[in-house]
């Protein structure tokens, strides 16, 4: 299985429904106020099994504009809270990339985890439809951490 990020601004649902009419995909959720990491968190849990997720692969906002408030502390409350609702199950990582996977500010994507063998009719589907992916990692075997981010 492999985690897609689909980044959508406007009919999610669409592709949602094309996608379920294939039966493509694992698992799907939206990313909302509980960051990334807590909605992984909780599709891993849900299945019994764990993600390793590349970093670098996660579609950010402007870096430079991103590292700029980190360097001044400047973190949503909920960032904090989030963390500290599941941190537990996540393999130690750094700070910054704690603060953007947990922030709470989010565009309202969806996240699918999508069966290997269909990857490439999934991301065909996706394009016809006009919408952006961006593979960000594997689902796993359970591992001692729902989410290892490396």
């Amino acid at each position: 299985m492999h985690l897609w990020h689909v980044i959508l601004w406007f009919n999610s649902i669409e592709l949602a429904r094309c996608s379920a009419h294939y039966l493509m995909y694992i698992s799907m959720t939206d990313v909302t106020g509980f960051g990334l990491l807590g909605h992984l968190s909780e599709m891993c849990e849900a299945s019994n099994c764990s993600a390793r997720i590349e970093f670098n692969a996660v579609p950010l906002l402007d870096q430079t504009a991103l590292n700029d408030y980190l360097a001044k502390d400047c973190i949503p409350g909920g960032t904090h809270r989030n963390w500290d609702s599941y941190g537990e199950g996540i393999a130690p990582l750094s700070e910054n990339s704690r603060y953007l996977l947990c922030d709470p500010q989010t565009s309202g994507g969806l996240l699918v985890a999508v069966n290997a063998a269909q990857e490439t009719v999934f991301t065909t589907l996706a394009l016809q439809h006009g919408f952006s992916l961006q593979a960000i990692g594997t689902m796993i075997p359970h591992q001692p951490f729902w989410v290892e981010v490396v």
